[in-house]
């Protein structure tokens, strides 16, 4: 059920490759299927980080199962995709982690738990 989200304030030229790149590179560095991954992207926003307008993001990852190895090496890989893509340096934005119990997700009329 993994949820990442993606606000920036630079203008992604095409969403759909964007998200589809962030589907793949997620389903791979969680560990889970594709079918279970969404993303989503807001660009173009008006955001400071460090009282500066230079490319810069604020990055949203939920899932069940989300442990410190996994965090540390999705840290520094989404870190680097999102530079790629973005133009935007790892020190320029964060990534918030939140674990959730699996009986806290809905999915095909039941919970995961």
């Amino acid at each position: 059920m993994p949820y990442i989200e993606i606000k920036t304030n630079v203008q992604v030229q095409d969403h759909k490759k964007f998200i589809k790149e962030l589907s793949t590179y997620s389903a791979a560095a969680l560990n889970k299927p594709i079918s279970y991954i969404c993303v989503s992207l807001q660009d173009n926003l008006s955001m400071l980080f460090n009282d500066s307008d230079e490319p810069t993001y604020i990055a949203g990852v939920t899932s069940i199962g989300l442990d410190s190895a996994t965090k540390t090496t999705m840290s520094k890989e989404l870190g680097e995709f999102l530079e790629k893509e973005l133009k935007a340096s790892n020190d320029r934005g964060y990534i918030i982690y939140n674990g959730i119990d699996p009986a806290n997700v809905g999915y095909k009329g039941s919970v995961f738990g």
